[in-house]
C-alpha cells in the first residue's frame, strides 16, 4: 500500500470514527484480533513443516525401518520438505523468543533522583497504573514510555520511562510532570483500556516488522511478506484510535498536573524545538570554523543559550510558526493548535512572552546536587562521539575560508567563481544576504541550476511565494531536483496554502514511486532484460577494455551492450557479458566476475558470464543484433 493509498484510508476511518464510533471501534477490534490471527498463522506454518517430518519418523518406526527404504528413494523429495520445514521452525522460534534491544540511555537510580522517583510513585498512585521499572536519561528535547519485553515477544513486559536532558533543562518542574503525565497516560490506559492495549500493540508490532526486515532465508521471508500485508492495515485502523488516544493522554496530564502547566508543557517543548534547530545547532556549527576540538559543556551551553538569546520576540515567532502547522497522517501526534483547543487554551498574541526560561528547571529540581556530574558525563560522552567528524569538519571549513580570501581579492569573477564564492559564504556565514549575490549571477547565467534552487529556497525562507517559480525552472531543467524542490515548495505552503501544499506532496511521491521503480529494477538483471547496442563513445569503450585486459585474462570473448529499463526507457544502464576460454581448468566464470566488479567501471555495469544460467539466453540477443566483441582472444 503506498502513501497516498494509506492516507486515503486513514481519512476513510477518521470519517467512520466521527459518524460511527462504535462501528470504528468494532472494526479496531476486528483487525487487532486479525494479528493474533496472523501470528498464529506464522507459527503454524512452522508446526505443520514439523508435524509432516516427525509423521515420516513415526511411520518409518511404525514400519519397523521399511518406510526408510521408500523415504530414501523419494530423497529429493523428501529434502525439499526438510529444508522449508527448517527454515519455517527456525523463523517461528526467531519470532518468538527472539531478544529486542532495550532502550538506550543513562539510568537513573532512586538515590541520585529522590525528587524525581517521588513524583512518579505520586504518579502511579493518582493514576492506578503500572509501574515503571527503569528511568533512562537521554541527550534529547524528547520523553517517552517503552514497554520492552524481557523474553521474547510474548515475554514479561518491563517498563522504561525515557527523559531528555534538555527536556528538563527547558521546563520547570510542573511542566515536566504533565509531560511525564501524559506518557504515563498511554501505559496506564487511563480512560480507555482499549486505548492503552492497542498503544502496547502498536509497540509490539512496530518491534515484529522492524525485526522481519532482516530476515533473510525462504521460510523468514514467508513470514514476512504476511507482516508485510497486514501491518499497513493494522497501522491505518489503530491510527485514528492512536491519535485520539493521544488526545486521552493529554486529558489525564490536564487531570493530573493542571491545564495551564500542561498546556505550558506543550508551547514550551515546540518552542524549544524551533529554537534547537534554528538557533542553538546552527550556533555549534558556526564554533566548528574557529575552534579545532569540540567544546566540553555542551549542556550548560543549551541552558545558557536559552536564557541569553531566546527572547520574548523569538519565543512569539516561534510559537507562531508551531501554531501554523496543521494535523497530517504522517504522525499519530495531532498539531499543537489541535491539542491546546482540546484543552479549552488558545494560543494567545502574549502566551509565548510569558514562558520566559524557568529560573529553576526539572533538571535542577530533580537531580539536585547529582546534575553537574551528569552533566559533565553527557558532555563528554558527546565530545568523544563528535570530535572526530569534529577536526574534519574544522580542517575544511578553514580551507573554505581561505578560498574565499583569495576569491575576494580579485576584481572579477566568472559564473563558477561568483557560484564558488555564494556557496562558501552560504556555508561560512549563513547570516549573510545571499539575495544581491545571486541576483547578480542569474542576470549572467539566467538558467544556472543550483543559483536558482538556492534564490528560489532563500525567497520562500523570506515568505516571498516569487521562489516558486525559480524551483519549478530548476525542475525543468534537471529531474533530479525534484524531490528537493517538490519538499522545498510543500514546507512553504503547509502554513500558507494546503491545497497547494498538497499538490507538492503528490508531485514528490510521484518521483519517489518512479526512483524506486528505478532503483528496483538496477538491483537485479533477469534473464529476458531488453538489451541493445551500447552506443558509447571510444573513450569509453577503450577504458572498459583496459580493465578486460588488465583482470580478464580467463575471458576469450565481451561484449558490452545497453540494457533498456522498463520503468525508465531514458536511463542509461549496460551489461559486460563474457565467455570464458573453453581450455581452462573449471568454470573460471565465478573468479573473473568477482575482480571485474570491483573494478571502477566508466558507466554502471552489470557483468555476467555468458556461460552460467541463466544468462545464456543473451547469446540469441548478441547473434540477433551482430554485436563485435570488444574483446576477442582468438
Amino acid at each position: 500500500m503506498d502513501d497516498r493509498k494509506f492516507e486515503q484510508l486513514i481519512s476513510r476511518l477518521e470519517a467512520s470514527a466521527q459518524e460511527k464510533p462504535n462501528n470504528y471501534i468494532a472494526a479496531v477490534i476486528g483487525i487487532a484480533l486479525l494479528g493474533f490471527v496472523v501470528l498464529a498463522l506464522a507459527v503454524g506454518l512452522s508446526l505443520i513443516a514439523v508435524l509432516l517430518l516427525l509423521g515420516l519418523v513415526v511411520l518409518v518406526i511404525a514400519s519397523g525401518g521399511k518406510a526408510l527404504i521408500v523415504i530414501l528413494k523419494l530423497g529429493k523429495l523428501v529434502i525439499l520438505l526438510a529444508i522449508p520445514a527448517w527454515t519455517m521452525v527456525r523463523a517461528s522460534i526467531t519470532l518468538l523468543f527472539s531478544r529486542f534491544p532495550k532502550p538506550e540511555g543513562r539510568e537513573l537510580k532512586r538515590e541520585e533522583a529522590p525528587a524525581l522517583f517521588a513524583r512518579i510513585d505520586e504518579l502511579r498512585a493518582r493514576m492506578n497504573g503500572p509501574r515503571v521499572h527503569k528511568v533512562l536519561l537521554t541527550d534529547e528535547l524528547n520523553a517517552s514510555i517503552v514497554q520492552h519485553p524481557r523474553f521474547g515477544l510474548f515475554g514479561w513486559e518491563e517498563n522504561y520511562l525515557i527523559l531528555g536532558l534538555p527536556l528538563l533543562q527547558a521546563l520547570n518542574e510542573d511542566e515536566t510532570f504533565a509531560v511525564v503525565a501524559h506518557e504515563y497516560g498511554h501505559l496506564s490506559g487511563h480512560h480507555s483500556r482499549l486505548g492503552g492495549f492497542i498503544y502496547r500493540f502498536r509497540l509490539a508490532w512496530g518491534r515484529l516488522q522492524n525485526l522481519s526486515e532482516q530476515w533473510n532465508d525462504w521460510g523468514s521471508r514467508l513470514i514476512a511478506r504476511l507482516f508485510k500485508w497486514y501491518a499497513p492495515y493494522f497501522n491505518a485502523y489503530t491510527f485514528v484510535l492512536a491519535r485520539q488516544n493521544e488526545y486521552i493522554a493529554d486529558q489525564a496530564s490536564v487531570e493530573v498536573a493542571g491545564r495551564q502547566n500542561a498546556a505550558n508543557a506543550l508551547m514550551r517543548i515546540n518552542i524549544a524545538a524551533h529554537f534547537e534547530d534554528e538557533e542553538f545547532w546552527p550556533s555549534i556549527n558556526r564554533r566548528v570554523a574557529n575552534e579545532p576540538e569540540p567544546f566540553g559543556s555542551r549542556s550548560t551551553y543549551w541552558a545558557q543559550s536559552m536564557r541569553s538569546v531566546l527572547d520574548a520576540d523569538m519565543r512569539t515567532r516561534f510559537l507562531e510558526a508551531a501554531g501554523k502547522r496543521e494535523t497530517d497522517h504522517l504522525d499519530t501526534h495531532p498539531a499543537l493548535k489541535d491539542r491546546l483547543a482540546a484543552m479549552g487554551v488558545e494560543i494567545a498574541a502574549d502566551a509565548a512572552r510569558a514562558l520566559e526560561v524557568p529560573h529553576t528547571n526539572a533538571a535542577s529540581a530533580w537531580l539536585g546536587v547529582n546534575l553537574e556530574a551528569i552533566k559533565a558525563e553527557f558532555d563528554q560522552r558527546w565530545k568523544d562521539s563528535v570530535a572526530e567528524n569534529w577536526r574534519t569538519r574544522h580542517e575544511h571549513l578553514q580551507q573554505r575560508q581561505a578560498r574565499l580570501a583569495v576569491l575576494e581579492s580579485q576584481a572579477e569573477l566568472n559564473t563558477d567563481e561568483q557560484w564558488e564564492r555564494i556557496s562558501i559564504l552560504d556555508e561560512l556565514k549563513p547570516d549573510a544576504d545571499l539575495l544581491p549575490l545571486l541576483n547578480n549571477l542569474l542576470q549572467l547565467k539566467p538558467l544556472h541550476a543550483s543559483a536558482l534552487f538556492r534564490r528560489g529556497t532563500l525567497l520562500l525562507e523570506r515568505g516571498d511565494d516569487a521562489g516558486i517559480a525559480d524551483l519549478e525552472s530548476v525542475m525543468q531543467q534537471d529531474e533530479e531536483s525534484i524531490l528537493a524542490a517538490c519538499e522545498a515548495a510543500w514546507r512553504y505552503y503547509q502554513s500558507h496554502s494546503p491545497d497547494k501544499a498538497e499538490h507538492y506532496s503528490l508531485r514528490w511521491q510521484e518521483r519517489s514511486n518512479h526512483l524506486a521503480a528505478v532503483n528496483a529494477e538496477l538491483g537485479s538483471l533477469p534473464a529476458d532484460a531488453q538489451l541493445t547496442e551500447a552506443g558509447l563513445d571510444e573513450e569509453t569503450l577503450e577504458s572498459i577494455r583496459k580493465i578486460l585486459q588488465l583482470h580478464g585474462k580467463h575471458i576469450s570473448k565481451a561484449y558490452v551492450m545497453r540494457r533498456i529499463l522498463k520503468a525508465d526507457s531514458s536511463m542509461r544502464d549496460y551489461v559486460l557479458a563474457f565467455e570464458t576460454s573453453w581450455f581452462t581448468l573449471g568454470n573460471k566464470g565465478p573468479a573473473v566476475i568477482k575482480k571485474l566488479v570491483q573494478e571502477d567501471f566508466p558507466v554502471h555495469m552489470f557483468v555476467v558470464h555468458l556461460g552460467s544460467d541463466p544468462y545464456k539466453r543473451f547469446r540469441k540477443s548478441i547473434k540477433k543484433m551482430k554485436l563485435p566483441p570488444l574483446l576477442f582472444r582468438g
